[in-house]
């Protein structure tokens, strides 16, 4: 913060939710021509959801920097390391920046509000983010250890789940849901992983999303009878499917502009934990471009 300052820039803290509020509002009133984002995917979609209802011409470019502990956009558009070497790089008039658009996706439910983000997960991925998230604010206070609430915690609390369910003393929640994806197919049963994206995950490791058919939306679904799910789980991790990961098999996956859940409760979007009501159908569709710096 003290750096951006030195550097002339007008700066936000914003420690909690109601200063973020309050920021984001400050943002949308004011129409700046840029916007630096220094903290993690909660903060992003926050100040996303907001300008999503403004003028696509009056929208600012965005310079995403990694700054909390899941920073899935940034890592998406490179921008996830070294924030102080970008931050005076954007103090420098004369750099040239090279930008990328992203869609937001949609998350719409009658009675809800509309939200904005990039990533989703439901499922067991949204129940073993839900207990990251109550494991470190167990320790938060007791014991202020990085292993507890550090970068680290989410890594150790999901080997620690992984050992508990092969001792057979954690089982997960079953996850009955029926999700219709406009073009590309459908897939109903006990649902294990659900994934919804807008993000390339261009050179990563893990891009669980198959190149098929068309869309800014991307997902991926398996039921949780699917065949050879363990055998097959590099390939998906990776997105490369074959003709027998298919619907039939108990596998979903690919690009389409909406998908219809039916059955859903709850999501992770951008880490930040929504409910649903089951009884009512959720749409996720692909929403406005935002224009995004990258060196």
């Amino acid at each position: 913060m003290s750096l951006a300052r030195s550097l002339g820039f007008e700066v936000e803290a914003t420690p909690d939710e109601r200063t973020l509020a309050d920021a984001i509002d400050r943002v949308v009133t004011a129409a700046p021509r840029r916007v630096i984002v220094c903290g993690g995917d909660g903060t992003v979609q926050a100040l996303i959801t907001a300008l999503a209802a403004v003028d696509k011409d009056q929208r600012p470019e965005l310079l995403i920097l990694g700054g909390g502990r899941t920073n899935y956009t940034a890592q998406d558009l490179g921008t996830h390391q070294h924030p102080e070497r970008l931050m005076r790089l954007a103090a420098d008039p004369h750099f040239e920046w090279a930008q990328s658009r992203r869609h937001s996706l949609i998350v719409r439910q009658h009675g809800q509000p509309d939200r904005h983000g990039f990533f989703i997960a439901a499922g067991l991925i949204d129940d073993v983010i839900r207990d990251c998230h109550r494991y470190r604010q167990r320790h938060h206070d007791a014991r202020p250890h990085w292993l507890y609430t550090g970068h680290a915690s989410s890594v150790w609390r999901v080997s620690q789940l992984g050992l508990l369910r092969l001792l057979g003393r954690r089982s997960f929640a079953h996850h009955p849901m029926q999700i219709d994806a406009a073009g590309l197919g459908a897939l109903a049963g006990d649902l294990k992983l659900v994934l919804l994206t807008t993000l390339a995950h261009r050179h990563q490791l893990v891009n669980p999303y198959a190149e098929r058919g068309r869309g800014a939306l991307r997902l991926t679904a398996t039921r949780q009878d699917a065949s050879a799910f363990w055998r097959r789980l590099p390939r998906l991790l990776r997105g490369r499917y074959h003709s027998r990961m298919s619907p039939a098999q108990g596998y979903l996956s690919g690009r389409c502009d909406r998908a219809r859940i039916s059955g859903l409760e709850r999501i992770c979007l951008d880490g930040q934990e929504h409910d649903y009501r089951k009884d009512l159908e959720v749409d996720v569709l692909a929403g406005p471009a935002f224009r995004f710096l990258h060196p």
